[in-house]
């Protein structure tokens, strides 16, 4: 589950092709909402779905406001956890619910603190990774 440090603007939106579901961060494509991607083409970041939808239909998606610090899963690799070394990195997503360890070029997360007992990382959105 993805949260948020406070609770952003709810809007609705029209979800994209493939549809959204609910905790996906999710990015703005030809007008609509899609899954972020994976690596570097998770640029242009709106906010997380708090629903489930299929596409063209009307989803509630919470907006990521500049400083709001979002708290997500990560996925491990040959990096299997967080470190005070890895404050202020930016790491990717891989997939529209985690943050790679591995995936340390043009990520749009920038660790901001962890917890390596439940696997989380706490992040923030740089201005240029976000739709503003």
């Amino acid at each position: 589950m993805i949260n948020l440090s406070d609770n952003g603007k709810v809007v609705k939106m029209i979800a994209g092709t493939g549809g959204v579901a609910k905790d996906d961060l999710v990015m703005i494509s030809s007008g609509t909402v899609v899954k972020a991607a994976s690596g570097a083409g998770a640029v242009g970041l709106v906010g997380i779905a708090r629903e489930t939808k299929t596409a063209t239909n009307v989803v509630l998606v919470e907006l990521i406001q500049c400083g709001q610090i979002i708290e997500a899963p990560y996925t491990t690799g040959t990096k299997t956890s967080v470190t005070d070394a890895d404050l202020g990195k930016a790491f990717g997503v891989t997939g529209p619910t985690n943050i790679g360890l591995d995936d340390t070029t043009n990520g749009v997360a920038v660790c901001v603190g962890y917890n390596n007992t439940v696997k989380t990382m706490q992040f923030i959105v740089p201005a240029a990774k976000r739709y503003v």
